[in-house]
């Protein structure tokens, strides 16, 4: 008979190995997948194109950091994101007046909120070592710069 395969697990080519279904891993790679798509689709409001783009880079640079150690961000964009501050606004009133570039902008922050709390699950396990505290930082502080750039938006 055949080798079948588990319909429970799934292959992580990061660790090399068959992990759980509901790994924490696999949902961190889907919050990012939906922050991305998020932040796609606040690019297709095509208002503050180059701002939203850079957020979806850096997006892209964090987390391609945990495959490649040696891949950072730039210092300038440490900094920005460094002096990103958490803030909270009752934003109910403010989308209110259908800002979709905001709202999208705000899904994206939520989903890199998520995902930076999954790679801390992630860290529990022996096999994720290469999660360091430098990629849940700067993923945290994206996430409040894309808040912020949305607030910033929504209150123009």
């Amino acid at each position: 008979m055949p080798d079948e395969e588990s319909v429970s697990d799934q292959y992580c080519e990061l660790v090399d190995s068959r992990l759980p279904l509901d790994h924490p891993y696999f949902s961190f790679l889907s919050e990012v997948r939906e922050a991305e798509s998020f932040l796609g689709l606040a690019v297709s409001v095509g208002k503050q194109l180059n701002e939203t783009r850079l957020i979806l880079d850096l997006l892209d640079t964090i987390v391609s950091g945990i495959e490649d150690p040696n891949v950072k961000l730039s210092d300038e964009n440490r900094k920005m994101l460094n002096h990103a501050d958490e803030t909270w606004l009752d934003l109910k009133e403010k989308l209110s007046s259908g800002d979709a570039r905001a709202a999208y902008l705000l899904s994206a922050s939520a989903h890199m909120r998520t995902a930076a709390g999954l790679l801390i699950a992630c860290r529990k396990s022996s096999e994720f070592t290469m999660i360091t505290d430098y990629t849940i930082k700067y993923l945290k502080r994206l996430s409040v710069h894309t808040y912020r750039e949305a607030i910033g938006h929504v209150m123009l």
